[in-house]
């Protein structure tokens, strides 16, 4: 207890300066005195105690005092929600809507919700990105809500100079994309006859629901969002008058306009993206030999590719085709989906309520997601022309 020492050779000093002290050096004294009276009664307490955990320690190594014994393999299972245990008491929860007072603490959030398993999360992605052709395609990332990314903007130049002239540095200017965070909710109706299913049943029940619902609402935003309370989708960006192509029934020339109007820099990596019915319209085309401009081939796993012109198609039904869409309306675009950047976090959380008329629970998942085209340089819009083109 060195700290112990000072405090009483300080004290022993101010004793003596004490007896010649007046005033305001005599009060400071008395107060400093106050204050190492009060350190010194703390460091003995403190001293007391560790004296008495060193003596119990002491006696429970020899074996005097029995300790609690700590299942720590149990411990361990409550925690892991991850678990077998847990997942049936996930289901358990989504049919009686009580949780198992085991895994209460760890699996409820605030707002009386149960965490989606990592088992069940993990094999809802999977399926969503496997059933989304464009979600498969954009660029996903999981930051916080407010994150910026930096998007570079090349603006050097080369410049033709004289001998000994002075060289001018061109600057490279940088621009920030923010991403908020929207929730985005699934509801998903249960159906009463779960109550008898396997958990694997029930489990491929929710996986296949919510990843239905999930994938429709998000690959809608990322091609058409507003930004409003949902993310920017690709085809309301803003883009110059030589990167827009009119259509109104397709032709060999309109196609070539399309891929024409791809920048050279941006043409790698871009694919065409259309209704599926408008590329059967590209499809029945030919060239001027009565060729089929368009081909279609088909997989290891018999699924058909779609190519037109070299370049693949994905198809999507968040796109209007030629026959439905009105004059002004887009129906395809080209674009390298890498350029769009889907934030999303899927820690999903769930709630659930009984609809009582058809005894399903209806139970509600939420995630949270923002998106945006983070580079348009390269997007081409085709959109339906207003009147036949010549």
């Amino acid at each position: 207890m060195d700290r112990i020492h000072e405090i009483e050779v300080r004290m022993a000093a101010i004793v003596e300066a004490s007896k010649e002290a007046e005033g305001e050096e005599l009060k400071a004294l008395a107060d400093e005195a106050d204050k190492l009276t009060a350190e010194k009664e703390e460091l003995r307490k403190a001293a007391e105690e560790a004296e008495q955990r060193k003596a119990i320690a002491e006696k429970l190594n020899a074996g005097e005092i029995a300790g609690n014994h700590i299942d720590i393999a149990k411990e361990n299972k409550k925690m892991d929600i991850n678990s077998t245990e847990y997942r049936s008491a996930f289901k358990d929860y989504v049919e009686t809507g009580v949780m198992n007072e085991e895994f209460r603490a760890v699996a409820m959030t605030a707002q009386n919700s149960a965490v989606i398993p990592p088992t069940v999360m993990n094999q809802i992605v999977e399926k969503m990105t496997k059933e989304g052709s464009v979600l498969s395609l954009v660029r996903r990332i999981a930051f916080p809500a407010g994150a910026a990314i930096p998007k570079s903007e090349l603006a050097a130049t080369a410049n033709w100079i004289a001998e000994g002239a002075e060289i001018k540095a061109d600057g490279k200017g940088t621009t920030q994309v923010t991403f908020a965070a929207f929730p985005l909710a699934a509801a998903i109706g249960v159906s009463f006859k779960l109550h008898v299913q396997s958990l694997s049943a029930f489990e491929n029940s929710v996986v296949e629901n919510v990843s239905r619902a999930m994938v429709r609402a998000l690959e809608s935003a990322i091609i058409s969002g507003d930004g409003n309370g949902k993310p920017q989708g690709i085809v309301t960006a803003s883009v110059p008058a030589n990167r827009i192509v009119e259509i109104k029934q397709p032709k060999y020339t309109d196609l070539i306009a399309m891929l024409k109007a791809v920048p050279a820099a941006y043409k790698a990596g871009s694919v065409i993206v259309m209704n599926e019915n408008t590329y059967l319209d590209f499809e029945g085309m030919v060239d001027n030999n009565g060729q089929p401009i368009a081909r279609t081939n088909y997989g290891l796993n018999g699924a058909e590719n779609f190519v037109l012109k070299g370049k693949k198609v994905v198809t999507t039904d968040f796109l209007p085709s030629l026959d439905e869409a009105g004059a002004g309306d887009v129906v395809a675009f080209v674009y390298n989906l890498d350029n769009y950047v889907l934030n999303t976090a899927y820690d999903m959380d769930l709630q659930v309520y009984q609809d009582n008329p058809t005894r399903n629970k209806v139970f509600q998942s939420y995630m949270l997601v923002d998106g945006k085209p983070v580079d348009t340089e390269g997007l081409v819009l085709v959109k339906k022309a207003a009147s036949a083109k010549a």
